[in-house]
């Protein structure tokens, strides 16, 4: 898991009781590729029925957002176009592709929508500029609520066009939300958007983590005054249901890639050791047995290997376990306060929180294989709490370069930064989902 398990352990223990691209022709993670120039317009209402909430605004803003998010696109300013969109049509022959070259697009996203009292249909058409050419189209029809959601479903489409893979932009993000001295466990859009209150008990909420089925969190809470494991469905007015209530820690729960088992840190037999259990609670196994504090479990998405913090070497460091055969590796040798591991979803890299010499934290990969470290942040405040996004193409974090510790994304290399939190509090320990279903029937 992700989360600075490690950190709340030492504090927790004072508290108990005694792709290659077919339409980009370059492959995206190589030091050739090109950011793609696309113009991206606001939809136009091409029916009858009056816009009153603002689709057409909504469109172009969450659109440039999304493909500006992925690090493939260089989304061009609107304020640079030569065309009025709302004058302008949506199909080819109603294009001068001239005005667009002059701008320096190379792709142009051009959309319709039809709008009614409880349906939106929204057709998109993406553009090659210098051949005059459409390349993509599509169109779905969702209900009106669904507005936002319908954009993400049609930015994914463009994702998949350029690069045979969809994007992010159907997942969600869980995090703990600080207000004043309570700790609420708060659910997102990726984007941020969209956000509610899940838990609020007026308690200490702490390290949620989601369910591979994307439809319950697991969390830890001081509800019962022992920080004890609980589960809770996605949707608001769900059950809370108690999973693990050992006396002492029960904290840092990582759900395996199938669903069956959980690895958590558990200190009921005196030292603060990592432990596997069923979904449900029950079939304990004890996973380490070492001297220090073994906690952050994250479990390798080939279902076979934890990434772990421990301090058994004299100061936090990043482990691995082989959960068939109890081999443990040490992963990294550099820094000496080394945090909340999280794998990436090709089971090949870590991301995790290290100290530097200057004592700041930073984020960091390292290979599982080949233990090389390469860094992700340097001189923007401190940057804690990784997690991989499902597609293995982002990361979120919880940083406090704004002066409190917001959320924020970044693509796996570091780039493309940018802030997805603004509500009231402060954010840490985020997770991110699996993909969810998406919107909208196809036309």
């Amino acid at each position: 898991m992700r989360s600075s398990c490690f950190v709340f352990l030492m504090a927790a223990l004072l508290l108990l009781p005694a792709v290659a691209s077919a339409q980009l022709q370059v492959d995206v993670d190589s030091a050739e590729f090109r950011k793609y120039p696309i113009a991206i317009t606001s939809f136009k209402n091409i029916g009858e029925g009056e816009d009153k909430w603002g689709f057409a605004e909504l469109s172009g803003n969450v659109m440039r957002n999304d493909l500006g998010l992925t690090g493939l696109f260089e989304v061009l300013d609107p304020k640079g176009f030569l065309e009025d969109p709302t004058k302008a049509g949506i199909d080819a022959g109603s294009i001068d592709f001239t005005n667009w070259l002059q701008v320096g697009a190379d792709g142009l996203l051009k959309g319709g929508y039809t709008i009614s009292d409880s349906e939106i249909t929204a057709e998109m058409h993406v553009f090659d500029v210098a051949l005059a050419r459409e390349m993509l189209t599509k169109k779905y029809t969702v209900q009106r609520k669904d507005a936002r959601a319908l954009i993400h479903r049609l930015a994914n489409d463009v994702v998949e066009f350029f690069t045979l893979k969809r994007s992010i932009f159907n997942t969600k993000i869980v995090a703990v939300r600080q207000i004043n001295r309570v700790k609420q466990i708060y659910v997102m859009d990726f984007d941020g958007e969209n956000g509610f209150v899940l838990v609020d008990n007026a308690n200490l909420n702490l390290l949620p983590t989601w369910h591979p089925n994307g439809k319950e969190i697991y969390f830890t809470s001081y509800i019962a005054n022992n920080p004890d494991l609980y589960r809770i469905g996605l949707s608001r007015g769900s059950k809370l249901m108690k999973v693990s209530s050992y006396r002492g820690l029960n904290v840092g729960a990582d759900v395996s890639p199938d669903g069956s088992k959980i690895a958590l840190t558990l200190s009921k037999d005196g030292n603060s050791e990592i432990y596997s259990i069923s979904t449900g609670g029950s079939n304990g196994r004890r996973l380490t047995n070492a001297w220090g504090i073994d906690s952050s479990p994250s479990w390798a998405p080939d279902n076979t290997r934890l990434a772990f913090v421990s301090d058994r070497s004299g100061s936090p460091q990043i482990y691995m376990l082989d959960t068939a055969s109890g081999a443990t590796t040490r992963l990294t040798f550099q820094g000496t306060y080394n945090q909340s591991p999280n794998w990436s979803p090709d089971s090949e890299k870590i991301c995790f929180s290290g100290r530097d010499e200057m004592m700041g934290y930073d984020l960091f990969i390292v290979d599982a294989t080949t233990r090389e470290i390469t860094r992700l942040t340097q001189d923007q405040g401190r940057n804690e709490d990784c997690a991989w996004s499902p597609d293995g193409r982002h990361i979120v974090f919880s940083s406090d370069r704004t002066g409190e510790y917001k959320l924020w994304i970044m693509t796996a290399d570091g780039k493309t930064q940018k802030q997805i939190s603004y509500q009231p509090g402060s954010f840490s320990t985020p997770d991110w989902s699996p993909m969810f279903q998406e919107v909208g029937d196809e036309k």
